[in-house]
């Protein structure tokens, strides 16, 4: 059976996000980070993934580490019904996803980490102040898209729409007070933590 490695208040997150899309069935092992001892850190979990990082899966015996890779690996292998049926349409999954990941998600976390995720002691106020103007500037080109398709993968709610959604439900998770600023890309993001398979996902990172 399919293993997911990786605690679901990390990245692991959003591959459980897809299997529960995907109706994929899977064994979760637990693998801590961040903490002291972290189970990452471990000889034998870095024997997996030698960036010491979560998530990471091993498909009967093919391994392999990167949440996005991993779903897109998983939405292709297993046939979800996220995955578009067309090259174009794969196409622009992967322009989002890329887009997501260089643009947005690094000034998003500083963001998530620097003034709702660290200790007050951790935070740098500077970091998240340097940070949100940036997030602010992609935020608004993701509110544009939506004011002309009500879907970033195309007629209907998909795996580019997963992908933003996956990684930027960060943004829920600290009710980010700029996010009403942005009443599309917040009612697109509200919408999709609603479905049923976001649902159990986000009980399982609040567990």
């Amino acid at each position: 059976m399919l293993k997911l490695y990786g605690q679901y208040r990390s990245r692991a997150f959003r591959v459980c996000w897809l299997l529960k899309e995907s109706n994929i069935p899977y064994e979760h092992v637990n693998v801590t980070i961040n903490v002291p001892n972290a189970t990452a850190k471990e000889d034998w979990y870095r024997g997996l993934n030698p960036n010491a990082r979560v998530p990471t899966i091993d498909d009967d015996g093919f391994v392999m580490w990167e949440s996005a890779a991993i779903n897109f690996y998983l939405a292709e292998k297993y046939k979800s019904p996220l995955l578009p049926p067309d090259m174009a349409n794969k196409g622009r999954a992967l322009q989002w996803a890329f887009f997501i990941s260089n643009d947005v998600e690094g000034d998003m976390i500083l963001v998530f980490q620097h003034r709702f995720r660290f200790p007050p002691e951790k935070r740098n106020p500077k970091l998240a102040d340097e940070a949100e103007p940036k997030l602010l500037a992609k935020m608004q080109l993701l509110e544009d898209h939506l004011n002309k398709s009500p879907y970033f993968q195309g007629d209907k709610w998909g795996m580019a729409d997963f992908i933003v959604s996956s990684v930027m439900y960060a943004l829920l998770e600290m009710n980010y007070d700029k996010l009403a600023q942005f009443p599309k890309l917040n009612a697109f993001l509200t919408a999709s933590a609603a479905r049923p398979a976001a649902v159990e996902a986000i009980k399982l990172r609040n567990s």
